[in-house]
């Protein structure tokens, strides 16, 4: 072969090479993008996936949404009496509050719960306030927050954060970048619950970590 073929038949290699490398990037490229549309689609399937579980005091109310209805469990037995769907997101810097779902139900505690019970209330049987909620602190610092730090109903009976019995834990500190997502539980023993109409929840101020009030509190009205 003459030399001049040669450096043709090198040269075609050359070209060769280069389209399959091209191809060959494009294609990890390709499979790269596929790879973090799958993670971010997995991610976002977790989020919504992210439910309120029962507590470990009361009776299973996770898929009560219709009025009147009634589960029973080795807790008790319990009745949805109120149900909104709130959805609402609320901003004192540097904490977002969202209220998901606010239910009022009427529970009738196992035996072996009563005296626990009793500690919150004089009845046996009784209607409480369940908030579902998502606490996120946004800013660079740890601060201090309590998210429900009283319901007050209609019917003028008010209850505060020490009152709580889910006992979750959503109250004081929250670190920066932190979500916290749970419930609050509130018995009710002055209010009659079949004329509840409204209640108001209001939250703490917004304080640091030398207990200085840097945001003010929040409050939303709920109505059902």
């Amino acid at each position: 072969m003459s030399f001049k073929g040669w450096i043709m038949l090198i040269l075609s290699a050359s070209l060769v090479t280069g389209c399959a490398s091209e191809s060959d990037k494009k294609k990890d490229t390709h499979e790269n993008h596929q790879q973090h549309e799958s993670n971010k689609a997995e991610t976002e399937n977790q989020s919504e996936k992210q439910t309120y579980t029962d507590s470990s005091q009361a009776s299973d109310d996770t898929s009560l949404t219709e009025i009147n209805k009634k589960v029973e469990d080795q807790d008790g037995a319990i009745t949805l009496k109120k149900y909104a769907k709130v959805n609402k997101q609320l901003k004192s810097e540097p904490i977002e509050l969202t209220i998901d779902e606010v239910k009022v139900l009427h529970y009738a505690p196992s035996v072996d719960l009563i005296d626990f019970f009793h500690g919150y209330t004089k009845q046996d049987e009784f209607p409480y306030v369940r908030v579902n909620l998502k606490i996120t602190n946004k800013g660079k610092e740890s601060v201090h927050f309590n998210p429900t730090a009283k319901i007050k109903t209609d019917q003028g009976e008010t209850v505060t954060w020490k009152e709580d019995f889910y006992l979750e834990e959503l109250n004081g500190k929250i670190k920066p970048g932190e979500e916290k997502m749970g419930s609050l539980g509130f018995i009710l023993n002055k209010t009659n619950v079949e004329n509840l109409k409204t209640i108001t929840i209001t939250s703490s101020e917004v304080v640091d970590d030398q207990k200085k009030s840097i945001s003010d509190p929040l409050t939303v009205k709920v109505d059902f």
